[in-house]
């Protein structure tokens, strides 16, 4: 069985996410909508689980993981 990667699919699903609003906000911005858009929240929430996934993929397992999915932090 081939090892565990954690953080990687917030890492894909974050900067797959801010991808999608950057280009969202540039294509708008030439038509006239300029920078000032809430567009920029799904860029910093995009941003944010890619740092987490990142930090995750460098710190391991936590000891809250289960082997089988879920977190230890409710028992």
């Amino acid at each position: 069985m081939p090892k565990k990667i954690h953080g990687i699919g917030l890492v894909v699903g974050g900067g797959l996410i801010a991808t999608l609003f950057l280009l969202f906000i540039f294509t708008a911005s030439v038509s006239g909508a300029g920078a000032l858009t809430p567009m920029w929240l799904g860029v910093i929430w995009g941003g944010l689980a890619m740092a987490w996934g990142i930090f995750r993929m460098v710190a391991g397992p936590s000891t809250l993981d289960r082997v089988n999915g879920g977190t230890d932090a409710g028992a």
